[in-house]
């Protein structure tokens, strides 16, 4: 949405003025000038430097605690624990949104990526299912894209 609207703004500041029949002669046929306002393109670039160190990015985990009570908190830090003793190589996240608890693992760029440890995971957290995220942590590239 956000590059949408930059490009919209960069259309909107571009000046594009007719040339003259005697600049037409001068510049040959089918040449197009130009002037851009040099502020767009200073703001494009603003925009490409955020996005590149930004470490976030739209993807998917996998829930596999949610609960209320007094005994959630113990039950998700149980789960996460469990989870990590078994899987150490995906991160594990405990989320609070009043008055539940959510245990979330994984960083996952597609849906795929999250189905392959969901079904190793359905058989000790039935309760397992994969969520879309508007964000999650940058994950590793998998080797075999790397090369």
């Amino acid at each position: 949405m956000k590059i949408v609207f930059l490009l919209f703004i960069a259309f909107i500041s571009v000046q594009v003025f007719s040339q003259s029949q005697e600049e037409n002669r001068n510049n040959g046929p089918g040449e197009l000038k130009i002037n851009q306002d040099e502020r767009v393109d200073m703001l494009i670039s603003r925009y490409r430097d955020m996005k590149a160190k930004s470490k976030e990015m739209p993807g998917f985990r996998i829930q596999i605690f949610f609960g209320s009570g007094r005994t959630s908190r113990e039950q998700a830090l149980e789960s996460k624990a469990r989870f990590l003793s078994d899987f150490p190589d995906y991160p594990a996240y405990i989320l609070y949104e009043t008055p539940y608890y959510k245990v979330r693992v994984g960083d996952f760029r597609t849906k795929r990526e999250a189905a392959f440890l969901y079904k190793r995971l359905k058989r000790d957290f039935p309760e397992a299912y994969i969520t879309p995220l508007g964000k999650i942590n940058l994950p590793p590239l998998p080797e075999n894209e790397t090369d």
